[in-house]
């Protein structure tokens, strides 16, 4: 196990790369084209699924899903976020604040729960950054920290992390596969992330994980409502485990049926998990959104 001193200058070190790399790109930023402008700060764009696209943002969702555990498993999480375009646009920062409702497991199958707990989990934030687009592409890089904040134990990971990460994202004026009712215009957004804990509790694993997130949007012509794709896949190397999810995301603007409404949607998200090493088997998330208020 690396000891927190180590942890410590890598962290301070990606720190300052992130930064550096971030301030080191403005006068690609200034000769973006017009059309990246109008694609990447589109502010009529209130669906919340674009990564690049920094406006003040409220959400709170429900994810219920089945453990992949012996026995009967499940758990619910009650998640706020908030995010905020800070420094005219060029930043955005977010924070996600999960409530667990409920988390019971019966590991050993043996008609009892082992686990049956409620509480706060892990609280993170996330700063992100557009350092360069031009045409219908972009990159933004960030940095994401996870807090031991975990009420109890099973709750949380006993770890405080921290996440660099960059994106890469494309955006096409017509969905270029022929999905029936999502023709409008979408983006592709591929993106990467390392993982690892800079402190651990006593006893708990450190953390060291690499994550790929693929995100893929397709609106309906007139906009109001969206297909979101998004596969991620995760490397823990810590405890040699890999599995991957997989989402698909149907949202709808609510100012479709109320023009009050402007900027707020809501959605369904199934998941599934795929691979041996896979913490749930598939779950579902209700959501609401309100972008741009």
């Amino acid at each position: 196990m690396m000891n927190a001193s180590r942890y410590s200058v890598r962290a301070i070190a990606l720190l300052v790369a992130t930064f550096a790399l971030s301030m080191s790109l403005p006068s690609l930023a200034v000769a973006q084209e017009s059309s990246a402008a109008d694609i990447s700060n589109d502010t009529s764009d209130k669906s919340g699924t674009n990564p690049v696209n920094f406006q003040r943002d409220f959400r709170i969702y429900n994810e219920y899903s089945w453990l992949n555990t012996a026995g009967d498993g499940h758990q619910n999480v009650l998640t706020t976020e908030y995010r905020q375009a800070l420094f005219d646009g060029e930043w955005q920062f977010r924070i996600r604040a999960p409530l667990i409702t409920s988390l019971s497991a019966d590991i050993n199958d043996d008609g009892s729960n082992d686990i049956n707990e409620d509480g706060l989990g892990d609280v993170n934030f996330r700063l992100l950054k557009k350092p360069w687009f031009k045409g219908r592409h972009a990159i933004a890089i960030a940095m994401e920290f996870f807090l031991n904040t975990a009420s109890e134990d099973a709750l949380g990971s006993g770890t405080t992390t921290l996440g660099p990460q960059i994106f890469y994202a494309y955006f096409f004026g017509k969905n270029p596969i022929p999905i029936p009712g999502y023709r409008g215009g979408g983006l592709f957004a591929p993106g990467l992330q390392y993982r690892f804990s800079i402190d651990e509790d006593r006893g708990r694993s450190d953390t060291d994980a690499i994550a790929i997130d693929i995100n893929y949007l397709a609106m309906s012509e007139d906009k109001t409502r969206w297909l979101f794709v998004n596969p991620q896949i995760l490397s823990d190397r810590e405890n040699d485990q890999d599995y991957a999810f997989f989402d698909i995301e149907f949202g709808w603007m609510m100012a479709k049926w109320n023009p009050e409404l402007k900027g707020q949607s809501f959605y369904i998200r199934p998941t599934f998990t795929i691979g041996a090493d896979r913490p749930t088997d598939y779950g579902i998330e209700l959501g609401y959104k309100w972008v741009g208020w």
